[in-house]
């Protein structure tokens, strides 16, 4: 896991590509303090840098940038590929040379052999840049469900980019203008979304994509993995009685568990008392030098018991078992790191930010979380509140009383009581699944923000993100009203908000975080299953590892590793709530901070 930055100045600009990324080397340290590099051409136009954590083989050969044995080839790379031994095989079967026993090397090679088609064959989180110097080009690409980051800014002919925002805006040319697109989506779905960033001059690659830049600047970008068609084009299997689904799913479960433990150094495990960690933890096989670790917020009654289940959860597979307390008062000296931290405004990540600021002080290195399953086992609320929404909503015809009633007599009462506002939106967003998913997840309702930021700047914000239309084209195609919801989930939330915020929290901590059901090879094998006659959910994770976990976590309500952000206000902050849910004060509270904190 690491930070990879470069320039590509096709255009032979008159700058110092080197100071551009020393300069980002330096702000990048935290996401590889194991070592950094540069890389110059001949020509001196294009310059690759990195910044690396020692994951797999420790030595200087893997060192990055990556140099081919042949000099022709150039490889800065984040992430990591868990299936590099069998291509690595192939690959030598064919009598190519190795000289380190890194991923990254095998990613080189491939490559060079394969060419683009290589990305369908690598299984792991990755972005990356590869400098063809035979073809003269440029090679950058994003893991399918994107979660390792590649933020890029193509200006005045210099092509930049960097694993953070903040790198970019180091660049001097890069101008910090904000993107009305990036404002409207913070305060729509309390994050930004792809390929928007918060300035107009940057931009986030999109998951699944790749660009080739060849050496005039001309620009192809292209989709190698899509979610979408994966949903749609996947087969369907029939099984004769559950428990064959339940072995079917136990049998691919530990297959990226096992993937998702390759590692040089020891592995440990976030583990809460919800069904996905504790799935993850009973179905490991190496149990060398790993621990479980488990967040205690101060006396809190939900964390109590949260960690003695984990507890239980953790003896029942012989893994020892670290619970970390957090003192109340620890925490405004957190968050000033958080906010300090925070590469993009969101009004998540603190959870995640905790466990891996108090793993880093029992020297973990890498950590297996189990973000994904609510997605994938449709676990969420909105998979059961969407279709009720859609049912109440049709029980209302669309005349000017109604209209009247709901988008202003209740709106206005609602807002005055300080009520749930969401619920004047039903009329105006509940007669259908894709606007109904946009009211369940939304943050501020396009009315409300209105109020909070200037009118033209919502107006073209609005516009430019599009994303009633969007969800609308995004679930064409899609016959199955869960799969529908699953894909909504993934595409705004999991994909943009919990991986990013995953991604840079714990890489601020110098942690690489695993999702192990968050894997492309997985969800391929996953969607036959889900589409079978069998109806699987989340008590069907329990049922793949029932021998080796309480039979508490059948009966436990779903509750979700979740932050009490109005106590955090209160207690902590010392701000008084203003709105019903508090997660709209905490979200204005962060995106200010944000903003403060990068003047």
């Amino acid at each position: 896991m690491c930070g990879i930055s470069g320039v590509f100045n096709y255009l032979d600009k008159s700058i110092n590509s080197r100071d551009i990324i020393n300069k980002i080397i330096n702000i990048q340290q935290h996401r590889g303090p194991d070592g950094n590099g540069i890389w110059e051409s001949n020509c001196r136009r294009v310059t690759l840098g990195h910044n690396r954590l020692s994951i797999i083989d420790l030595s200087e050969k893997a060192n990055q940038p990556f140099i081919s044995n042949d000099k022709n080839y150039i490889l800065t790379f984040n992430g990591e590929i868990y299936n590099f031994k069998e291509i690595k095989s192939e690959l030598v079967q064919k009598k190519i040379k190795f000289k380190s026993n890194s991923d990254t090397e095998v990613v080189l090679e491939a490559y060079k052999y394969w060419k683009l088609e290589f990305l369908q064959k690598i299984r792991g989180m990755f972005s990356l840049a590869i400098w063809d110097n035979k073809k003269k080009k440029l090679i950058l690409a994003r893991d399918p469900f994107g979660i390792k980051p590649l933020y890029y800014s193509n200006l005045n002919g210099v092509f930049y980019f960097a694993s953070q925002i903040k790198s970019l805006l180091s660049i001097n040319d890069i101008n910090s203008k904000k993107s009305n697109a990036g404002i409207v989506s913070y305060y729509l779905l309390g994050h930004i979304q792809d390929p928007f960033t918060l300035y107009n001059d940057i931009k986030s690659l999109e998951k699944g994509n790749c660009v080739v830049i060849d050496q005039f600047g001309y620009f192809n970008k292209f989709e190698f993995a899509s979610i979408k068609n994966e949903i749609v084009n996947s087969k369907e299997l029939k099984f004769k009685k559950k428990d064959d689904a339940i072995e079917s799913l136990k049998e691919i479960l530990e297959e990226t568990v096992y993937y998702h433990e390759i590692a040089d150094v020891s592995v440990d495990y976030c583990l809460s008392s919800g069904i996905d960690s504790s799935t993850i933890l009973a179905s490991i096989k190496n149990k060398k030098n790993s621990k479980a670790i488990t967040i205690d917020l101060d006396d809190d009654i939900y964390f109590t018991n949260e960690k003695l289940l984990a507890k239980k959860t953790a003896f029942m597979n012989h893994i020892p078992h670290n619970t970390v307390k957090i003192n109340i008062n620890e925490l405004e000296k957190i968050f000033e790191f958080f906010y300090k931290k925070m590469d993009s405004p969101t009004n998540d990540g603190l959870n995640n930010f905790l466990i891996s600021y108090y793993a880093k002080k029992q020297n973990t290195k890498v950590m297996i979380t189990g973000v994904g399953g609510d997605e994938f086992f449709f676990g969420y609320p909105s998979f059961s509140r969407i279709p009720l929404i859609n049912n109440f909503a049709k029980l209302f015809p669309k005349n000017r009383v109604f209209d009247f009633f709901f988008n202003s007599a209740l709106s206005n009462y609602l807002e005055k009581k300080k009520l749930n506002t969401k619920y004047s939106s039903i009329y105006s967003y509940g007669n259908n699944l894709n606007n109904a998913f946009l009211l369940q997840r939304s943050l501020f309702m396009p009315n409300e923000i209105k109020n909070l930021i200037n009118e033209d700047e919502f107006k073209l914000g609005w516009q430019e993100l599009n994303i009633l239309e969007n969800i609308n084209q995004d679930t064409k195609d899609i016959k199955n009203k869960n799969l529908s919801i699953m894909y909504l989930e993934i595409k705004y939330y999991l994909c943009s908000k919990l991986l990013r915020d995953i991604d840079w929290t714990s890489m601020s901590n110098s942690i690489e975080m695993r999702t192990p059901l968050v894997d492309w090879f997985f969800f391929k094998k996953l969607l036959p299953i889900l589409k079978s006659n069998v109806n699987l959910s989340k008590k069907s994770l329990l049922d793949t590892v029932k021998n080796k976990i309480p039979t508490d976590l059948y009966k436990r309500k779903k509750t979700g590793f979740g932050i009490p952000h109005k106590s955090y206000l209160n207690k902590v902050l010392g701000i008084q709530t203003k709105y019903s849910n508090a997660l709209k004060d905490w979200s204005i509270y962060s995106y200010n901070k944000f903003l403060n904190n990068n003047k």
